[in-house]
């Protein structure tokens, strides 16, 4: 007996009570991958109140299997769960709440058509709660093609949203799970090490859509300023996959890019009429101008 094909696409999606969002996110999904037999499309649902498996039923067209778990693991540890899924060639680890456009999955099949790759990624463009357009990603090689700066640029802060990128299940099988440990820059973290694996493509067009509101893991650290704790706490670990020489430069760029970010986290959160947290995030600013001048 033939042992069963593999699917070229695994999209599993974690997901932990946002079935309002995760509506969207099916049908993104499933407008370009719904008829295709050669795609497996999972829910990994961490402990959710909100019925995640209504929302499957209705639009997932029988096409859609969904994994639930009565008590929530956490997100990094859910991702992993998400990881233990896949059985296909390429896997797209896509939020409940975020969503792809459309040609993302071709787009992505164009980019793997290169051999050797260990990931691809697009631009993106974040979205708040009503899906109301904020920024879009930069453009890190005109026109496309394999980014031969990435390990460089990822040892010294994050540069790519997570619904972007897809990464080959032969990379993943090499450089293993998500740190558990660490909640906010696990991603980070990993797409570094992705990028120590293998070439990593870029596909220059804006095809997915990464959400930012108040209920997310992100926005909560925000709150209490755990994202610059432990976006300092990961460099430390990215900065192991580069080598010795370049490391001192690179701690300065990480510095002067998470002041950078803390201030630009400041000014979103004066706008929003959160008083405390922009005095957090401001806080963060200069603690990280001081890192920068001190490394240099």
């Amino acid at each position: 007996m033939k042992p069963p094909r593999r699917p070229r696409w695994s999209v599993v999606i974690p997901a932990h009570n946002c079935a309002h969002y995760l509506t969207w996110t099916l049908q993104s999904v499933m407008g370009q991958l719904g008829c295709r037999s050669d795609a497996e499309i999972i829910v990994v649902d961490d402990g959710s109140t909100d019925r995640p498996h209504e929302v499957v039923d209705r639009f997932g067209g029988g096409r859609v299997t969904i994994v639930r778990s009565d008590t929530p693991r956490g997100a990094v540890p859910n991702f992993n769960h998400c990881l233990a899924q896949a059985s296909g060639e390429l896997i797209h680890l896509l939020h409940g709440d975020d969503l792809v456009l459309p040609g993302f999955y071709d787009a992505m099949d164009r980019a793997f058509e290169t051999p050797g790759l260990a990931a691809a990624f697009c631009r993106t463009q974040h979205v708040d709660s009503h899906s109301n357009p904020m920024a879009v990603t930069r453009r890190y090689v005109h026109g496309g093609g394999v980014w031969g700066g990435a390990l460089m640029a990822l040892a010294a802060s994050n540069r790519i949203s997570t619904p972007s990128m897809v990464v080959h299940a032969d990379t993943y099988a090499a450089v293993g799970t998500f740190d558990e440990t660490l909640p906010h820059a696990a991603d980070w973290h990993m797409w570094a090490r992705v990028a120590a694996h293998g070439p990593v493509y870029f596909v220059d067009q804006v095809l997915a859509q990464y959400r930012v509101h108040e209920a997310s893991d992100s926005s909560s650290r925000i709150r209490t300023g755990a994202n610059m704790a432990e976006r300092y706490s990961a460099l430390e670990h990215v900065l192991k996959l580069v080598p010795r020489n370049v490391r001192p430069r690179l701690r300065r760029s990480a510095a002067a890019l998470g002041c950078y970010y803390a201030l630009r986290m400041t000014r979103r959160q004066l706008r929003a009429g959160n008083l405390g947290t922009a005095a957090v995030q401001a806080g963060w600013a200069a603690r990280s101008l001081r890192r920068a001048v001190l490394a240099a």
